[in-house]
């Protein structure tokens, strides 16, 4: 131990682990969480071949119409849009679209949608009184791209995302946080969905399995022990700003020893990390209980 480590580490309140999941191809991941495959017309998307490393960012949309209506459209060769899934209101209503290994068209920002992965809701932003059944069904489909690619499941409370989509630590995203690629003081054409009706913290308790928190479920005090989950990044002080102090490989072992400070959308734990005797700040979203 070092006490003055940690006393610095008190005193600062001193981000995000740039999560790097290498390896995992999205189309080699891309389990049958989908009901239907109904591929989009071909020039309505990119073709790529994008893995972990690449996926950042999951952006929730509403159709502003029919599932079906939906569906045919991305089908159109004249609509020049499309989306990596369509969910509606009904049980069985998983549609998949565009690989994610390819570029969905959708987010009206070309790097978010490098970096994107797009799920239109069926319904209309702001009118719609979203059910149960989509809600549980645009969970399960969220839970599954961010596990499979390291995005992390959290929703970031800033009114618009980075201007550069490479910037921040990623995690889900509503369309009305897309900032215009020509004035990111602005959202993307002027774009509100999924809109006020959509409730984001029912949402996300889902995606976390109920847990309404990161990955390790928090709750920790000083001297508890968590691992990473991935390979996480930790930092001199709490913020996605902060300089990175090293890079953790999963499942290394760290000593709570402050915390928690919620910062830039995000809650982040001061550590110990025990096996490189290495001291910083990493979010919760990649910390589980216990030694790995």
């Amino acid at each position: 131990m070092q006490p003055n480590r940690r006393s610095f580490l008190k005193s600062t309140g001193a981000t995000l682990g740039s999560v790097t999941l290498l390896g995992a191809t999205a189309s080699t991941a891309s389990a049958s969480v989908h009901d239907r495959w109904e591929p989009a017309d071909s020039s309505n998307y990119s073709n790529a071949s994008r893995t972990s490393s690449d996926m950042r960012w999951l952006v929730m949309h509403t159709v502003e119409g029919s599932y079906e209506g939906c569906i045919s459209w991305f089908q159109n060769p004249d609509a020049n849009v499309s989306s990596h899934y369509v969910v509606g209101n009904q049980s069985g209503q998983i549609t998949k679209m565009v690989q994610l290994e390819d570029i969905a068209w959708t987010q009206g920002n070309w790097e978010y949608n490098q970096t994107g992965v797009s799920i239109e809701l069926e319904g209309h932003a702001n009118e719609t009184n979203f059910n149960d059944t989509i809600y549980q069904q645009a969970a399960e489909v969220a839970r599954h791209v961010c596990d499979t690619f390291g995005i992390p499941k959290q929703h970031p409370t800033y009114d618009l995302a980075p201007c550069s989509a490479y910037s921040g630590e990623g995690g889900i995203i509503g369309h009305n946080q897309v900032p215009d690629p020509n004035d990111c003081s602005q959202v993307t054409g002027g774009k509100y969905d999924p809109g006020n009706t959509w409730d984001w913290d029912y949402f996300m308790s889902l995606v976390n399995d109920g847990s309404g928190g990161g990955g390790g479920g928090g709750g920790w005090s000083d001297g508890d022990i968590v691992h990473c989950t991935a390979d996480l990044n930790t930092r001199e002080q709490p913020g996605t700003g902060s300089p990175v102090v090293a890079t953790m490989p999963t499942g290394s072992n760290a000593e709570i020893v402050n915390g928690p400070t919620d910062k830039d959308g995000y809650t982040w734990w001061g550590l110990h990390w025990l096996d490189d005797d290495i001291w910083g700040w990493s979010v919760e979203a990649y910390l589980d209980a216990g030694y790995a």
